[in-house]
């Protein structure tokens, strides 16, 4: 009998064994780099050991800070801890009981400085400090409050270096400090279409930038990450890395593309390039968390293509290819924008947008002149917001139908839905930014005569549409913009954000801020950039966001556990 139970443990103790080794091995082929389904051409390769260095080098800090007696008083400090965003600091310290911490981080002026409150009650505290001036020994204020209302504050500084040469300069021409809308972190991001993006604050100053280049998307997604577009190195001609990270330069994620189907981004003398990208113009969040992506397929056509990828695996779970979708002629018969590796830019996608009232995406095609609204689980057409031009007669019912006076998209970018102001269930207002560019169709004589932002009231259930606002036309010729542009809707304010960034030759970008009644509360010039690092996108973005909980060591937790297996 002893015999038996005797054996019987043994197989207990085996199969404890191999559950643990097998869960083991499981974490450890989190840790491998692994690939996902490939499609189209399309190939993601999940770049999870980048993750595992990063988790190795929190583990030192948290053994330094562990081995130190790091107080309020005398913080440990991390200048740039993940060696990409130089204008950030960890700083590390222990308090006796409980306490919530607030942080202040000094600017040129009062009104610049950059103010945070963390709400969680805590003895061991990592803060993340953003914000900080460039060539400047920065002052921070950090203030620990106890549950009963003691404070105890202290100021440290943290010297910087100066800031790289492709960083533009900013030039506050015009700056409403009553009616702006930035509040105790926000920032104007410069989202480049090549080289460092950059933030600037009300007085111009660049308060984050990242070290590593950037293309085209940085977007912000819904737990206060940023998507965004890099390269393997600084030296690669391919945009084909795409990562989620923090504004810390904490990576979570890393999407490494294949480089087989990577497009240039533009072939005029007016827009060359010597760069090419995989995912080309834009980003964003579905509901279920995973990612949509406009990207370049193995076919003799280019930025046509989405793909919807697992967040998690990399995997790629749905194609929209808008040849399917879009009239054979579109793009058999397409002569414009002739380019040198033969392939046809028919469409130009560059921007999506996702509507949850009903299930369905929004996306611009430059060179369609067209906005166009797709049921997401069909793929099929619910409108088309374009000149009535040229569309074949099955097409026809999806055509809005103008009401009054209406000036058409021609050479669009941005179209981004905004919230509706005539409380009728039936209407759906669209921002976007005309570059009033006819590439296909439009108003010929008016093209090329300025560009604007315009806001668009479409009812859908009739299948109409009126113009109810536009921002840019007083400008004329001079602030026309042949390629790239943005507008952005700031919630707080009703004001909307629109970025200039062609001008000049490709020497300057222009950012406004603007009310309603069109008054201006901002204008930035930005000037000083290399060719092609001009501003494609300007963000209002918030460096310390409501969804963002930063948490030290968060993606590292497997090292101590399988120290062993990782061996």
């Amino acid at each position: 009998m002893k015999k038996i139970i005797g054996i019987i443990s043994i197989f207990v103790v085996l199969g404890l064994v191999i559950s643990v080794g097998y869960y083991g091995y499981g974490k450890y082929k989190e840790t491998l780099d692994y690939k996902g389904k490939v499609a189209k051409g399309i190939e993601i390769t999940m770049k999870n050991k980048m993750l595992r260095a990063q988790a190795g080098k929190e583990e030192l800090y948290l053994e330094t800070f562990n081995k130190g007696d790091y107080t309020l008083k005398k913080p440990y400090i991390v200048q740039n801890p993940y060696d990409i965003a130089p204008l950030t600091a960890l700083v590390m310290f222990n308090t006796e009981q409980p306490t919530k911490v607030s942080i202040t981080i000094k600017g040129r002026t009062e009104q610049t400085d950059i103010t945070h409150q963390f709400e969680k009650f805590e003895k061991v505290h990592s803060i993340p400090v953003l914000g900080l001036l460039s060539d400047t020994n920065n002052e921070v204020v950090i203030t620990a409050t106890t549950k009963d209302g003691a404070e105890t504050s202290s100021t440290i500084h943290i010297q910087t270096e100066a800031l790289p040469s492709y960083i533009g300069k900013v030039d506050i021409k015009t700056l409403n400090k009553k009616t702006v809308d930035i509040g105790e972190s926000q920032l104007t991001f410069v989202v480049p279409s090549t080289k460092y993006p950059y933030a600037f604050d009300e007085s111009g100053d660049i308060r984050w930038y990242s070290s590593k280049y950037n293309s085209h998307i940085f977007k912000e997604v819904k737990n206060g990450h940023i998507l965004f577009l890099t390269k393997e190195s600084i030296r690669s001609r391919t945009y084909s890395v795409l990562v989620e990270m923090d504004y810390m330069g904490k990576l979570y994620h890393v999407y490494d593309f294949n480089k087989a189907n990577a497009a240039k981004e533009g072939t005029s003398k007016e827009n060359e390039t010597k760069e090419s990208s995989m995912v080309h113009h834009d980003a964003i969040e579905l509901p279920n968390s995973n990612l949509l992506l406009t990207v370049n397929d193995d076919s003799q056509y280019v930025e046509d293509t989405m793909i919807e990828v697992n967040r998690e695996t990399g995997d790629i779970e749905k194609v929209i290819d808008l040849k399917e979708i879009l009239p054979l002629s579109f793009y058999e018969n397409y002569r414009n924008n002739k380019r040198s590796d033969g392939k046809a830019d028919w469409f130009h996608q560059n921007s999506v947008v996702y509507d949850e009232s009903d299930d369905s995406i929004v996306i611009s095609g430059r060179n369609q002149d067209t906005v166009m609204k797709l049921d997401y689980k069909t793929n099929k057409i619910k409108w088309i917001l374009a000149a009535d031009e040229n569309w074949p007669a099955d097409y026809q019912k999806y055509v809005l139908k103008e009401i009054g006076e209406v000036k058409f998209n021609a050479g669009q970018h941005t179209a981004t839905i905004i919230p509706g102001q005539d409380n009728n269930a039936d209407t759906i207002d669209i921002l976007l930014y005309d570059n009033n560019v006819v590439v296909n169709r439009g108003d010929k004589a008016l093209s090329k005569k300025y560009s604007r932002a315009a806001q668009y009231r479409i009812n859908e259930k009739d299948k109409t549409v009126e113009e109810v606002w536009s921002f840019g036309e007083q400008f004329g010729e001079a602030y026309f913009t042949n390629i790239v542009g943005s507008t952005r809707w700031l919630e707080d304010s009703s004001h909307r954000l629109i970025n200039f960034g062609f001008l000049d030759g490709d020497t300057r970008s222009s950012i406004f801020e603007v009310s309603e009644n069109g008054d201006v509360a901002m204008e930035a010039n930005v000037t000083g950039f290399p060719k092609g690092a001009r501003a494609y996108r300007a963000e209002r973005l918030d460096l310390y966001n409501k969804n963002w909980d930063y948490s030290l060591n968060k993606n590292g937790f497997f090292i101590k556990a399988y120290k062993k297996i990782l061996e």
